[in-house]
């Protein structure tokens, strides 16, 4: 199975989520080929901001919600995107997923929450894991700090997931994980990862760009560096196979328990 995968790394701004999304149609004009393009973690509020969060949160069905699904139907490309979302008065960190009729077939709750920039006060914790198929795929959305749990991403794995999708908020406070961890997550499981994140500076926090999709091998297909873009690739999980083969790390993990 194969598909074209993006990542749009956004410069994180002051400014509204109205114009985020008009940031990310016109990134969509510009590759309308793509099966798939990822947003960051909180893409239309920004992150670190409690007020922003507030002013910004809504259901998962709400005015922002509709604008991107009619991007994702109008390009014809499935949509992740992060964004502060309202339940009953409760509110959680969220990343969505329509597909490219704009039809929303996912909807993941941060499981995960730490304590940087409050986010363990703000939010309150999901409780579901999100899987879905993308042409023929089986994928798999985390967000940001819940892809530094390996034994999440292995659960995930032997449920035959073959790509984690990640929005992420990652700043240069702690590299390692955009450097390191990202990386380590495929080539442990033997799986792509799409690793989402911002660049740029915004309530104080500087994000470390260093988007990414990270082949089975566990080395870059493409990165992002430190400037806003789209970078995409072909995810081909022919590929998979061809590295399990060499290193069988999920059979082989099946004879510890």
């Amino acid at each position: 199975m194969k598909i074209s995968a993006g990542i749009f790394q956004y410069k994180m701004r002051d400014e509204s989520p109205l114009k985020r999304i008009e940031r990310l149609e016109s990134q969509l004009q510009k590759n309308d080929a793509l099966d798939l393009i990822v947003c960051p973690e909180l893409f239309l509020s920004g992150y670190g901001s409690f007020d922003k969060i507030k002013e910004y949160c809504e259901a998962r069905t709400g005015e922002h919600a509709s604008q991107i699904s009619l991007l994702a139907k109008k390009y014809s490309t499935a949509i992740v995107y992060g964004y502060p979302e309202i339940d009953n008065d409760n509110l959680f960190n969220s990343a969505q997923y329509f597909d490219n009729q704009g039809i929303s077939l996912a909807n993941h709750r941060k499981k995960m929450l730490p304590p940087t920039a409050d986010e363990s006060k703000i939010f309150k914790p999901g409780g579901e894991s999100s899987i879905i198929t993308i042409n023929g795929i089986k994928a798999a959305i985390v967000i940001c700090y819940e892809l530094e749990f390996p034994e999440i991403i292995r659960k995930l794995a032997l449920q035959g997931v073959e790509l984690i999708i990640a929005p992420t908020g990652q700043s240069s406070h702690w590299p390692a994980a955009a450097l390191y961890n990202c990386r380590t997550r495929a080539f442990e499981n033997g799986i792509y990862v799409i690793y989402a994140n911002s660049t740029g500076n915004l309530n104080g926090i500087n994000f470390m760009g260093e988007s990414k999709i990270i082949g089975p091998d566990g080395l870059d297909v493409v990165n992002a560096g430190t400037t806003e873009k789209v970078i995409a690739v072909e995810i081909n999980t022919d590929e998979i196979s061809s590295v399990r083969n060499k290193l069988p790390y999920l059979d082989d993990s099946r004879t510890l328990n």
